[in-house]
């Protein structure tokens, strides 16, 4: 008798699977991002949280809703939300920003440059760009000055980084000489969390980029881009449009910072490496 609930559940997971299947394959072709078949059950957890508020029971009618939908539909970017991943420190991978005082910098003010211009390419809840505007804001001199674009394909997340506001259990990962410079401790009911400071917000323009269109942010040309732990979900062939795409936004004598798990192992490229995950554009 056990029989036929084993072959109802099994023909269940089947049609389940193909639908995943054909929501990862929309995602990738609207964002780039590979999902591997062994993140189904972390999509299913995510996609969970949507099912219920459309009145749905099962993913193959998200699936078929959201293929009926236009390419400008909001639940569309809804969808992309849903499926980026963000994890992410201030000051994570540490040796970038020593690499930056201590190599890029340096050769940066003996220019007469006197903006110094970054991109966040993949900022996350913003943690990446505000570490970069901490460290930027305590080692160039007064008559110099800098902008920082930050993007990310996830609407949700650069409201979180437009808002710049954190929980006080991240404080840690920031090393005590920035804090005193950068951070505003909340109080009364704010107590618990801190902000960044305005004149480190003021410097930051968030806003919402997908790396695998074809134009470029805006018209800057930067000294340095960040493009770091989001070349792992891409495949070979989008690896090699981004990287192209990040080569031509770079100044000559600009630098790129990838992961330090990731690299152009297999690709052909014109940037020449200059550090553990560090490049420089000649």
């Amino acid at each position: 008798m056990s029989a036929l609930p084993i072959m109802k559940t099994a023909t269940a997971a089947s049609g389940d699977e193909f639908d995943l299947l054909e929501l990862c394959r929309m995602i990738e072709d609207r964002t780039g991002l590979h999902m591997k078949t062994s993140k189904h059950d972390l999509l299913r957890s995510r996609l969970a949280s949507r099912l219920p508020d459309l009145g749905f029971n099962e993913i193959g009618e998200y699936r078929r809703y959201l293929q009926g939908k236009s390419s400008n539909d909001p639940e569309w970017q809804i969808f992309t939300n849903l499926m980026t991943t963000n994890k992410t420190d201030f000051f994570r991978e540490v040796r970038h920003f020593e690499f930056l005082v201590q190599q890029i910098l340096p050769a940066w003010l003996k220019t007469s440059q006197k903006v110094f211009k970054a991109w966040s390419a993949a900022s996350s809840t913003g943690e990446e760009a505000y570490t970069l505007a901490m460290v930027l804001n305590q080692h160039l001199p007064k008559d110099r000055d800098f902008k920082i674009l930050a993007t990310d394909i996830d609407t949700d997340v650069l409201k979180t980084a437009s808002n710049s506001v954190y929980p006080a259990t991240k404080k840690p990962e920031i090393p005590q000489e920035y804090q005193l410079s950068s951070i505003e401790n909340g109080k009364g009911d704010a107590e618990g969390w801190f902000r960044m400071k305005k004149s480190l917000r003021d410097r930051i323009q968030f806003t919402t980029h997908n790396l695998i269109e074809q134009t470029s942010p805006g018209e800057e040309v930067f000294d340095l881009v960040l493009c770091r732990n989001v070349l792992i979900y891409f495949d070979q062939n989008t690896i090699n449009f981004v990287q192209h795409k990040l080569y031509s936004t770079t100044k000559t004598g600009g630098h790129l910072f990838i992961g330090h798990s990731e690299s152009f192992h297999g690709i052909q490229h014109k940037w020449k490496s200059v550090g553990p995950s560090v490049f420089r554009k000649e």
